[in-house]
């Protein structure tokens, strides 16, 4: 079983991005057979292409024998389902975007793992762990 973190996020109005945040984790439960913690969500500015607008964002933690190349089908198949199309893309909306940044000792988006908007759940994640571990 490989550690893996994924990125999710959504630059809708908040109310839509809160619904497709929490659909993602649904989904993002089976996919993982419920073994992923979850950070809460938070709202950053946008960063690159998506700079000038709000995004909210959560990041997941988990262990799963699935490949990257699974992970990554999967994770694109249900943006593609919630509304993520090309032209979509294209106008600069993102109803949902997941993202693998690590599976294992490989990094895929070793420059999103230094953003705040990851850095900000991973902090959270961890002092979770922490915490649970300790009140064992």
């Amino acid at each position: 079983m490989c550690r893996f973190i994924i990125s999710l996020g959504s630059n809708l109005c908040p109310s839509e991005a809160e619904s497709n945040l929490s659909k993602a984790e649904i989904f993002l439960s089976g996919l993982f057979e419920a073994d992923i913690i979850f950070s809460s969500h938070y709202s950053t500015p946008g960063v690159g292409s998506g700079e000038g607008k709000t995004y909210l964002n959560a990041v997941a933690v988990g262990h799963t024998s699935l490949t990257a190349e699974a992970i990554r089908a999967s994770l694109k198949d249900f943006e593609l389902l919630s509304g993520r199309t090309p032209e979509v893309k294209a106008l600069g909306i993102v109803p949902i975007d997941l993202d693998l940044l690590s599976l294992g000792d490989t990094v895929f988006k070793p420059k999103d793992l230094s953003q705040s908007y990851v850095l900000c759940g991973l902090d959270e994640l961890e002092n979770k762990i922490i915490t649970a571990a300790s009140s064992t």
